[in-house]
């Protein structure tokens, strides 16, 4: 079985760079004051990062932002009690090498956003795949040279750090941004 992860996975990877370098993304750095909607992906296989993404898009929803929300769950069935908010990629909504259905990604991105924060950090390749469709002004991720093209802006973690060091981290560095074009 994980033989054939891991030929998934680099088929998957594959595909992603694909996709990463046919789009034509101008990179752009804002500051989170000059930001009206963010988008959130997530992972939803844990409920205390599923309770403290609540928690953020309520934050960010008092600042006046308009927050729109994707959890991907690894398993096949959604159960609605998670959150039933966001939309979700379950095991259905994905291809062999871990793309979600293209009606999946056209229902998330469909909508401009200022702001994508991919709370991503083990590199789920389907999130990785919505995060490179999108057409936000700014998308912001974890670090990782592997992924460089990805992202705006990455924020550097490692394996020990959690999600609230993540977000916290996201909050900090994009109030001290300035908007200006890379």
């Amino acid at each position: 079985m994980a033989f054939l992860e891991k030929i998934r996975t680099g088929i998957g990877n594959y595909f992603l760079a694909k996709e990463v370098t046919k789009t034509n993304h101008a990179r752009t750095i804002l500051n989170m004051k000059d930001v009206k909607t963010v988008g959130i992906l997530f992972e939803a296989d844990n409920a205390e990062d599923i309770e403290l993404i609540k928690k953020y898009d309520i934050y960010l929803t008092q600042l006046g932002k308009t927050v729109k929300t994707a959890g991907y769950i690894k398993r096949k069935d959604v159960v609605a009690y998670i959150w039933p908010e966001p939309l979700y990629i379950s095991r259905d909504e994905i291809n062999w090498f871990y793309k979600p259905k293209e009606n999946f990604i056209a229902n998330f991105v469909k909508e401009p956003l200022d702001l994508l924060i991919d709370t991503n950090l083990k590199a789920r390749l389907p999130l990785m795949f919505v995060t490179a469709s999108s057409k936000a002004r700014c998308k912001v991720g974890r670090y990782s040279e592997k992924y460089k093209g990805l992202y705006d802006v990455m924020i550097e973690t490692d394996e020990t750090n959690t999600l609230k060091y993540f977000l916290r981290n996201v909050d900090t560095y994009m109030d001290m941004l300035n908007k200006q074009k890379v």
